[in-house]
């Protein structure tokens, strides 16, 4: 079964539960209007009633959050083009509603597709997170969904000209960073941490996602952590592994700095592990260079 058509699935079976969670609300109207819409397929009336709740008092503020992420879904689902995709104008319809993981992940491969690899990151960020929310989403979805968000947020971080943190508005360690989903949790996290061309000298952006990681690791009861580091397949397998091992041990000393205060394990491996990416076959060899050049963490 493939992700589009789990999304697919998805999206059906939240719409019409949304839908009918809006019959508690009290602007009766208004909610009449929705359900309607939503039943007869009109979703070209639903950006406008989306408006409409939001801006009526009689509107419970409950009922607008639900209403609305119902409305994006049916947007969303009113777009579905052959194969499971959506047409890029309804994510961007039902994005401007409200963002419930589908509509996220849509908007993500939209963003993905395109190029635009920063909105990717936030978008499919967006979608891990409010799959982590068990009140918006009660039932997980498979964990085919879940891996995916991982495996492109990762990518999309790779490939963006400069690094995207993984912080809340509080400033809290949140997206593909932290390794707890909702159906595993992450033996391995990949970190886009960039250096020096051939050297273990950290980048300006590399000091931002050893902050990311730092911002993470600080908040966790744990005794150890394990760097392990990874090259691009360029050089000696001897001097890739000598490489690998030095930039982990460059960020264990950045963490070592920031104050982390836990036992801090370094392992090289070279080039021998490359990123298992979802289709290396449609990447350009400097795409697959950024996937494999990367730090993971293991904690204990």
């Amino acid at each position: 079964m493939g992700v589009s058509f789990i999304l697919k699935l998805g999206v059906a079976t939240a719409v019409g539960l949304a839908a009918v969670s809006a019959a508690l609300a009290d602007c009766a109207s208004l909610d009449a209007q929705v359900k309607a819409a939503i039943g007869a397929g009109k979703a070209d009336a639903l950006p406008a009633l989306a408006e409409a709740i939001t801006k009526d008092t009689s509107c419970d503020s409950a009922y607008v959050a639900k209403a609305r992420r119902s409305m994006a879904l049916a947007v969303l689902l009113a777009g579905e083009q052959h194969g499971g995709s959506y047409s890029p104008q309804a994510v961007a319809s039902a994005a401007a509603i409200a963002r419930p993981w589908q509509v996220a992940m849509a908007l993500g491969d939209v963003k993905y597709d395109g190029k635009d690899y920063p909105a990717a990151v936030e978008a499919y960020e967006a979608a891990i997170n409010d799959i982590r929310n068990v009140k918006d989403v009660p039932k997980a979805p498979p964990r085919e969904i879940e891996e995916y968000l991982a495996k492109r947020a990762y990518q999309a971080k790779s490939l963006a000209p400069s690094y995207i943190s993984s912080r809340g508005v509080r400033g809290q360690a949140e997206g593909v960073i932290v390794p707890t989903f909702r159906n595993f949790t992450a033996v391995s996290v990949p970190v886009p941490i960039r250096f020096d061309t051939n050297e273990a000298v950290l980048t300006a952006d590399g000091d931002k996602a050893v902050d990311d990681l730092y911002n993470f690791l600080k908040t966790q009861s744990i005794g150890e952590v394990t760097l392990i580091g990874h090259t691009d397949e360029r050089g000696s397998g001897e001097h890739n592994m000598r490489l690998s091992n030095a930039r982990a041990l460059a960020v264990a000393e950045a963490l070592r700095r920031r104050g982390l205060p836990i036992f801090i394990r370094v392992v090289g491996r070279g080039d021998r592990e490359p990123f298992a990416a979802d289709d290396r076959s449609k990447y350009s060899r400097d795409d697959l260079y950024s996937f494999d050049r990367r730090v993971e963490y293991q904690v204990k």
